[in-house]
């Protein structure tokens, strides 16, 4: 319960409820990742990115403090999960409004980190990441809260190869260890950047997987698992809204 309250209470302070609230509670239709939603729908992928990492950090403080397997995941499950939902229904009462389709990721997420560290080969195989260089805007001191800043970001979901390798029998180390591919997406244009055209942008990267310099259980191998660092990946990409396709690489993906 005081996680629980804590997280809310946080999230009340952190998005500024006391100026935004009205009183009134509004459902908001974002338009999912449409060419005229909300962000291009980079934000639903924020969400479901973030829950699972906080889904994945309470299950290990529940794990260190002597919970059962079942029981870490059932809680590091719950907890992220309702919060999402009274969150969501605090900001039905404020300008921000409420949003089913965030309600579903913040879910969806939370699951994923579950489902994942109760299936350890899984889990060793594929991942969210996020990557992450400050847009124009932030650092013009436009926008400040970089975890809404959402034209510097991108969300993947991993396939790495030690995870692969090992899928498939195969204990001897190989040099497509050091590979990740990936299926990546990312909006610009949308968060205030005046002087880029709205995009919405998928691709398929591969890059460096930085997991199998470092060992197992250390801390800087579980940082770049779900860190995804610039200019380490290149891919095939479709912006959606044009339908162009190209290929890009390093400050390809961030330059906008």
């Amino acid at each position: 319960m005081a996680i629980q309250g804590a997280i809310i209470v946080g999230g009340a302070i952190f998005w500024n409820y006391s100026e935004r609230w009205t009183g009134e509670f509004a459902v908001e239709n974002e338009g999912w990742f449409g060419k005229n939603s909300y962000n291009g729908g980079a934000d639903k992928l924020g969400h479901a990115y973030t829950w699972s990492l906080l889904t994945r950090a309470l299950i290990h403080n529940y794990e260190r403090n002597g919970f059962s397997k079942k029981a870490s995941a059932f809680w590091g499950f719950m907890i992220p999960a309702f919060n999402g939902v009274v969150i969501e229904l605090l900001d039905g009462y404020t300008d921000y409004n409420a949003s089913t389709e965030d309600i579903l990721f913040n879910l969806l997420g939370s699951g994923l980190g579950a489902y994942l560290y109760l299936h350890p080969a899984l889990d060793e195989t594929i991942h969210l990441d996020w990557s992450y260089i400050p847009s124009s805007d932030f650092r013009d001191n436009i926008k400040r809260d970089f975890t809404t800043d959402y034209a510097g970001q991108m969300v993947t979901l991993e396939v790495n190869g030690i995870g692969m390798r090992k899928m498939f029998g195969q204990q001897k180390p190989l040099p497509t260890d050091y590979l990740q591919v990936g299926l990546s997406y990312y909006s610009r244009g949308y968060s205030g950047e005046l002087e880029t055209n709205k995009q919405r942008v998928v691709g398929l990267t591969m890059g460096i997987n930085f997991q199998a310099f470092f060992k197992k259980e250390s801390r800087i191998r579980t940082f770049v698992k779900y860190y995804k660092i610039p200019y380490s990946f290149m891919g095939v990409f479709q912006e959606l809204n044009s339908h162009a396709t190209g290929v890009k690489y390093g400050n390809g993906v961030f330059n906008y």
